[in-house]
Formats: structure tokens, C-alpha cells, sequence
């Protein structure tokens, strides 16, 4: 009988202890939008035309010509001052590739859209089906997924598998479906993987909010991504409803913090990481710098990203049928431009007189060398590199 009790007893402990544990991980404060307070959020500045135009004039200049040593932040040797030209290692055999490509140019209404003025977007979720998500798309997650995999009869690729790619573009880029994503390849990584993860978007600033209130423990402001969720009233906004616009603060789902993508990614099983960020104040995503890992971001954590163009019909109306998506001046340079037009090959620092290397690939390194001069007159790209010597995705 005293056996039984205890067996009983023993029982109902780990049944309640259990059920503990999947309440607290139900409940984990990274696993759901938080709340924040002093947010702001850094949307995109826009070029000009003139400006483009002399951006592309100097960007022809550069042709043939070697980048430079481009100074890094926070890297071990031997790759400290930029692509040594040299590859580094390759994927272990077996090694798969995958990629979580995020973009957004056409958010929920107007208000925060990277389109043309006259652009057809205000209804919440525009669908292809009716016709208003064709106004303004994002077009810097297609062609990170085109370089990616070859997508729409490219030869040049890195070969990925394209359905090991995950595209979330514009009002599919919501807080559930990025979570999800990233559980998903979470699941199936291993050690010999290799992870891609893009971003292209507006960004926010604020204080981040933990279990035990406000956090400051490692940083006075947390940086965000803006994402494709809102939970404000877009008429009332922009109508001025009972002075709405005033006291307009940004919902909580409308985040992805930096502490929780850092929560999210720090379990997985490979430390070869890419993470690409376009955005205004991208150089805060450095906390999720590691081992092994390479970020490229598109401004330092003060400063503000810009557009190439604005995506949506040209004064709101149909002309000659072409679409015009938005793109954002980083990743057009470091993405079309560098990797997927292979203008980056051969952008290695000359090294004791060393002549240009080209060798028919373009790792991360040179792309980032390739787009480093040709928009600092606009912003300052960042580059955190842990990986030893170059980068080649795939190789």
C-alpha cells in the first residue's frame, strides 16, 4: 500500500511539474509581441532622382577597380580589414542551405508604406486578388531570393534549394508567421547548415520591456524591425480622430526586438550565420554577433537608411503596364547590383601589391566591399565579420 502511495504521489509531483514547465514555456516573454514604451520608428529617407543618378554615375566609375580595405568592427583575426580574397571553409559534407528572406514596403494602410504618393494601399491586407497589392512590393526579398536560387531563369546562383527558402514579403511578414518560420528551420537545422537571414524594412527604437519591467540591463535603447503587424486605426490617424495622431503609439505586435531575435537564434546548431539588415539604424542589430556569424548592415546604429526608388505606378495610374517595386539602396547595390549582377568579383583589399583578384564568385565580403563607397555619401554600411576569411554562400 505504501508503494502505491508513493508511486501515486511520485506521479502527480512530475504531472504538475510538468505542466509547470509547459506553462512557463508557453509564457516566454520573447515567444510573443512585447511592450515597449519611448518608441520611435525610424522609417526610410528617400533619394532623389538627381541623387540616383549621381549614385549610379559613380557606381560606373568604380568598375574594375578594386574597393579597398574596408574597415570592420569587432573582428578576430586573420580577416580583420575586409575580403582577404582567400575562401574560407566550405559547407561540411551533406551541409544544406537555408534562408529567411523578409521584406516589406507596403504595411498595413498608408502611413508607413515605402511607395509613391498616389499609391493604391490603404486597404489593410491588399491581395493580388484585388488588385492593390500590385501598387507597392517589396522587391528586396525577391532578389535576395533570386540570387539565392536562381529564381526566374537566372543561371548565376548560390545554390539553395528553393524550397528551403522562406520568403516573407510585405503583409506576410506578421509576428506569427516570422516566429513560425524560424521554429520551422530551427527544427531541421544541424551543425553543417548554413542560415541566411534578410531583412528589409523600417526599424524602431524604444526600451524593451522584460518580466521584470523595463529593460536596461545591456542597452539604454533596443532596436526593432517593423513588421507588417498594427493594431492602430489608420482612418482615425490620418483623419486626426479625437486628436488620435498625437497620442498614435505603434502597437506591440508591430515589433520584432533585437533581445528576441537573439533569444529565438540562439539555440540553433550552426554557428554559419548570415544576417543581412536594411534598414535605418541597422548597426544596432550587432547583438546578435557570434562566432562564425557575418552581419551586413546598411547604416550604423545612429543613422538613417534610404530607398532607391519607391515601389507603386507612377502617379497612381497604369503606365505601360510596368510595375515599379520598392527597393531599398543598400541592399539594390549589395544584393542586385554586387552579387546577383557579379559586379562585387575581384573587390579584395590589394595586399602586398597584390594585383585585382577575380575568380568568377562573390562572397559576402566583396559584395559588402562593392557597396561600402558607392553609398557612403547617403549612409555607412557595417560590417561585423566572425567567419574566418571569406564568405561564399553555399560553397
Amino acid at each position: 500500500m505504501k508503494k502505491t502511495v508513493v508511486a501515486i504521489s511520485s506521479f502527480a509531483f512530475l504531472f504538475i511539474a510538468t505542466g509547470v514547465m509547459a506553462q512557463g514555456k508557453t509564457e516566454n516573454k520573447f515567444d510573443k509581441p512585447s511592450e515597449a514604451k519611448n518608441v520611435q520608428i525610424s522609417e526610410k529617407k528617400v533619394i532623389s532622382e538627381l541623387e540616383r543618378k549621381n549614385i549610379d554615375a559613380f557606381e560606373k566609375s568604380l568598375k574594375g577597380k578594386s574597393g579597398g580595405a574596408v574597415p570592420i568592427l569587432d573582428m578576430p583575426e586573420p580577416t580583420f580589414g575586409g575580403s582577404t580574397g582567400k575562401l574560407g571553409d566550405p559547407l561540411p559534407f551533406g551541409g544544406q542551405r537555408y534562408a529567411i528572406v523578409i521584406g516589406l514596403a507596403n504595411y498595413a494602410g498608408k502611413v508607413n508604406d515605402l511607395c509613391v504618393t498616389n499609391a493604391k494601399t490603404g486597404k489593410n491586407v491588399p491581395t493580388s486578388n484585388d488588385g492593390l497589392a500590385e501598387f507597392c512590393k517589396d522587391q528586396d526579398a525577391l532578389n535576395m531570393e533570386r540570387v539565392l536560387t536562381g529564381k526566374n531563369g537566372e543561371v548565376y546562383n548560390y545554390g539553395y534549394d528553393p524550397d528551403k527558402v522562406y520568403r516573407l514579403s510585405d503583409s506576410e511578414a506578421t509576428f506569427d508567421k516570422i516566429k513560425a518560420t524560424i521554429d520551422l528551420v530551427k527544427r531541421d537545422l544541424t551543425p553543417n547548415d548554413e542560415l541566411v537571414f534578410f531583412f528589409s524594412g523600417h526599424s524602431a527604437t524604444g526600451t524593451y520591456i522584460d518580466e521584470t519591467g523595463y529593460d536596461k540591463k545591456d542597452e539604454m535603447l533596443d532596436e526593432a524591425m517593423v513588421i507588417y503587424d498594427q493594431d492602430y486605426n489608420e482612418t482615425a490617424f490620418l483623419n486626426n480622430t479625437r486628436n488620435y495622431a498625437s497620442k498614435y503609439r505603434p502597437g506591440n505586435a508591430t515589433y520584432i526586438w533585437d533581445d528576441q531575435l537573439v533569444e529565438w537564434l540562439k539555440d540553433i546548431l550552426t554557428s554559419r550565420v548570415v544576417f543581412i539588415f536594411d534598414t535605418c539604424k541597422a548597426g544596432g542589430m550587432n547583438d546578435l554577433k557570434s562566432d562564425g556569424r557575418l552581419l551586413a548592415m546598411s547604416s550604423t546604429e545612429l543613422e538613417s537608411s534610404y530607398t532607391y526608388y519607391l515601389g507603386g505606378f507612377n502617379n497612381g495610374t497604369i503606365e505601360n503596364s510596368i510595375y515599379k517595386e520598392s527597393e531599398g539602396l543598400f541592399t539594390h547595390y549589395f544584393v542586385r547590383r554586387a552579387m546577383l549582377d557579379e559586379l562585387g568579383d575581384g573587390f579584395n583589399p590589394i595586399v602586398e601589391g597584390d594585383l585585382l583578384k577575380s575568380d568568377n564568385n562573390v562572397t559576402l565580403e566583396e559584395a559588402f566591399n562593392y557597396v561600402k563607397p558607392i553609398i557612403a555619401a547617403q549612409q555607412s554600411a557595417v560590417l561585423n565579420d566572425r567567419f574566418i576569411d571569406d564568405l561564399l554562400l553555399g560553397y
